[in-house]
Formats: C-alpha cells, sequence, structure tokens
C-alpha cells in the first residue's frame, strides 16, 4: 500500500456530500464542509440550459455469474472509465476487526507475478490512473485509461492481475498492519472521528457493525495470510460485483471487458446485505468530551433509513432545507460558526442523520439548544413552498453537469447500480419535482423526533453565554469563530 490514505477516501467521501438528495446534489454540487452552507446560493449563479441537453443513454447487463454492469457510451474523450466495487467492507470482519481494510490494502502490495514497485510501475508506464477505498458496507477500486487499445488491453490485464490474484507476502502484511495501525492512531487523535464513533454507540448500543473499519491493533496483529486469503475467496467474488463502465468503447467491447474482468475472479455467491440495526430509544440524551481544543465541536444524530428506503429522496430534501436553515440562523445571523454540514450517509444497513458544526465554546449550549427549537419548528411547519422551489430549480439546472464528465457519471451509475435504481439520470430529479412540502413534511415526522436528539460536545468546560443577537463585523472578530469543519 503505497499511499496510505487510500483506504480513508471513501469515508472521507461519504461526509464530503452535504446537498445529497438522492447523490444527485452531491454530483451537482460537491459541496465541502469548509463552505457547507453554500448549496443554495449557487441557484444564483446557474443560468437555464441554452438548449436541451440530451443524457446519455445507461445500458444494463448481468453476467453469468451475476454481476451487475452499468454502461454509458461516451467518445468525447478517448478515454475508459471504470468501476468495480464489492459488498466487501469491515461489515464482512465478523469476528476479525480490520480484516476487510487489511486484504483491501494488500492488492496494492503486489500480486503473485509482480511485487508491489512492479505494479505500480507498470501502471504508470500506461499512464493509468487507479484508485481505491472501503466503508463499512463494501471496497471498490478505480481505474482511468486512455481507451486506445494497445494501452487499454494491457491496463485491464494488469488491472485484472492485481484483483484475481493479490500476493499476501509476508513482508507485504508486515507493512500493511503497520500502515493500518497509522491509520488507526490518526482516528484516535480526530475529535470529529471519536465523535462519531461514540455517536454511533449511544443510537446502536455496542454492536460489532460499529467498530473501526480498520479494526483495532490487537485485532490485526494477528491476522495471516490464510485468514485474508479466505476472507478474499469469500468476499471478491464475480456475483459480489457491481461493475460500472463509462467511455471511449462500445457495447460489445464494454461486455467484453466485464466478462474477462469478473472471470477472472473466484467463483462463490453474493454475500447477505447488511442488517439494518435497531436504534435505542433516545430522548435528549447528551454526551460530553473533554478537550482543550479552543472551540466545541458539536455533533447531533438520529437514525434514519437506508438509501433504498421509498423516503430517503423526502428526508434527503429535508436535509438540505434544514442545512440551509441553520446556516442561516448560526452563521449569517448569530456568526457563531463557519458553517453547518448534516447528511445521511448512502447505506444499505442503518444510517443515521448527523448535524456537526464548530461554535466557539462559550456559545455550544445554547447553540445546541437552539438547533433543538429549530427543528422542533421545522418538523411543526415542514419546509416552504419557496424552500422546496428553490431545490427544484436548481437540480433541473444542474441536471447537465450529471453527465458532464466520465467521472460523474460513473459515481452515479454506481450509486444507481448498487441500490437497483431506475436506469436514468434524470430519474431522481423527477422524483423530486413530483415532492410537496406536506409530503417532506409528513417523512421528517414519521422517522425523526423533536426531541430524539443523541448529542454530543467536545470541547472545553467554560462559562456559557446566550448567542450573540446581532451578526457585525465587529462582533465576528470578538466572537473569533474557527472552524476545523
Amino acid at each position: 500500500m503505497n499511499n496510505p490514505n487510500f483506504i480513508a477516501r471513501c469515508k472521507t467521501a461519504c461526509v464530503l456530500a452535504l446537498l445529497c438528495v438522492a447523490q444527485v446534489c452531491a454530483a451537482y454540487a460537491n459541496a465541502t464542509p469548509a463552505a457547507p452552507s453554500a448549496h443554495l446560493q449557487s441557484l444564483r449563479e446557474l443560468k437555464e440550459p441554452s438548449v436541451v441537453h440530451r443524457l446519455p443513454v445507461i445500458k444494463a447487463w448481468k453476467l453469468a455469474q451475476g454481476t451487475k454492469v452499468l454502461f454509458v457510451e461516451n467518445h468525447n474523450l478517448p478515454m475508459i472509465d471504470l468501476k468495480i466495487s464489492f459488498a466487501a467492507g469491515s461489515y464482512q470482519d465478523g469476528d476479525t476487526p480490520g480484516l476487510a481494510a487489511m486484504m483491501l490494502a494488500l492488492f496494492n502490495e503486489g500480486s503473485t507475478l509482480k511485487d508491489a514497485t512492479a505494479l505500480a510501475r507498470g501502471f504508470d508506464n500506461l499512464g493509468v490512473v487507479m484508485g481505491n477505498g472501503i466503508s463499512k458496507e463494501q471496497s471498490f477500486f478505480t481505474l482511468r485509461t486512455l481507451s486506445a487499445r494497445e494501452i487499454a488491453d494491457p491496463a485491464m490485464a494488469l488491472f485484472t492481475e492485481m484483483l484475481a490474484q493479490p500476493g499476501l507476502s509476508v513482508d507485504a502484511i508486515r507493512r500493511v498492519k503497520y500502515e493500518l495501525g497509522l491509520l488507526l492512531k490518526a482516528e484516535q487523535e480526530t475529535s470529529y472521528a471519536r465523535a462519531l464513533t461514540r455517536i454511533h454507540h449511544a443510537l446502536y448500543a455496542d454492536h460489532p457493525t460499529l467498530r473501526s473499519v480498520y479494526g483495532s491493533p490487537a485485532s490485526i496483529e494477528p491476522i495471516e495470510a490464510a485468514h485474508l486469503l479466505a476472507f478474499y475467496r469469500r468476499a471478491y467474488t464475480a456475483a459480489n460485483a457491481q461493475i460500472t463502465i463509462v467511455g471511449d468503447l462500445t457495447p460489445e467491447q464494454a461486455q467484453r471487458m466485464s466478462k474477462a474482468l469478473a472471470d477472472a475472479l473466484p467463483a462463490g455467491p453474493a454475500l447477505p446485505a447488511p442488517a439494518v440495526l435497531v436504534a435505542l430509544a433516545n430522548t435528549d440524551n447528551t454526551l460530553h468530551t473533554e478537550d482543550d481544543s479552543t472551540n466545541t465541536l458539536i455533533m447531533m444524530a438520529q437514525d434514519a433509513v437506508p438509501h433504498q428506503h421509498p423516503d430517503t429522496v423526502a428526508l434527503r430534501i429535508g436535509n438540505v432545507v434544514f442545512n440551509q436553515i441553520l446556516n442561516e440562523h448560526l452563521r449569517e445571523q448569530h456568526s457563531v460558526t463557519y458553517g453547518v454540514s448534516s447528511d445521511i450517509a448512502q447505506v444499505r444497513g442503518s444510517a443515521p442523520w448527523v448535524i456537526h458544526l464548530n461554535t466557539p465554546s462559550r456559545y455550544s449550549l445554547d447553540t445546541m439548544a437552539h438547533i433543538k427549537t429549530l427543528f422542533a419548528t421545522f418538523l411543526r411547519d415542514g419546509p416552504t413552498d419557496e424552500e422546496l422551489d428553490d431545490i427544484k430549480k436548481y437540480l433541473n439546472k444542474a441536471l447537465p453537469q450529471l453527465t458532464s464528465t466520465n467521472k460523474e457519471m460513473r459515481n452515479e451509475l454506481s450509486i444507481i447500480n448498487r441500490f437497483n435504481q431506475p436506469l436514468s439520470f434524470e430519474y431522481k430529479t423527477r422524483e423530486v419535482q413530483k415532492m410537496t412540502p406536506e409530503q417532506i413534511k409528513a417523512a421528517m415526522n414519521r422517522h425523526f423526533k423533536a426531541d430524539g436528539w443523541v448529542s454530543l460536545t467536545s470541547g472545553p468546560r467554560v462559562e456559557q453565554l446566550p448567542l450573540p443577537e446581532i451578526s457585525t463585523p465587529e462582533a465576528i472578530a470578538q466572537n473569533g469563530c474557527t472552524s476545523t469543519n
């Protein structure tokens, strides 16, 4: 694993998609936590498309092993973008936390035919861009290559070799254990990660699937090649995989490419989907972690729904609208934060709705109380017609961006593939257009409660002050609000 950060990419991406209305908004806006309330501001910047934008056709097929493949033909650039995902996240660790993360890391450490250096040099010589990552539910690999056969064919051969013949050498396992240890240490030193872990345990008790993706130093130390090989043969089967391809090739070429890749993988059944955990009954449960930082991290969560739930779109719209309300009050009016982030993770199992922000410690309790008051009002009144219309207009204006690049299309296809959604780039946008404020209000009240928050503050205990009432440059300077979001 030449780059120890690669395992964290998938987890990091999960918290970046603030404007995620069934993935559509995330693909359109890519709002980052550093400026989480900018999502609706861009409504003023986007213009109506000057011409009718014809969305690409999505082709789908299922291979003999059960692998589902989605493909979009795009000859605008001589490039091919491919992603293969496996239901091989840490949920499949069983009694060996960290097993899935270690297996993923070892793919970069060489095959049975090439060591890590030769493998990396082979990709570099072809100009191939590789990526991979892991979450609790899945692992994935991406490849970007030129479409010319003299480049694409050897690139796919090398990619297939990497996936089908992992080396699992003693030296590679030793290196990966060390690197996972560094990742675990970094995770424990991050206040956000510590807070999220504690929030999850407060919501769902001490379920094994709530453990760190990377396991623990004690759990990864005894893992040997035999454990890894058994996990590989169980989790990296063709039936347990999904493939998306976008780029400069014909459907026939894409079918041959996907078949060759799947044929090289181990035989075996698909693994069962993650279970949906039953959340504990929470009524204004508030936790605190003492920290000597200058600010306080506030995190609040309630149990939400899996991404395939019928209420998902309504809840995600509600999340977007309420996030805008929070930023208007806490950033614009009271100036106690640089931004509020909120998201519902896109998973097949249990998924909490998480709100978090950094604020000066002296305002932390009043800030948290204000969020609860605003949410109670939101549950009572729901979104306004204007707030919902803003989102609908935004999605209509931004729809062409969803297919503006191979990467955007590949990412959206992966979501469609994973959650078995209709084969259309505009389906979710059309679903949003049908939504009414009453439907969103009803969905929010079905799944959330005004007093159902698990709340956590991480920071120093200091004398508390009420929220400042007036937002002026002088007040902002006095508050000294900083953010690590």
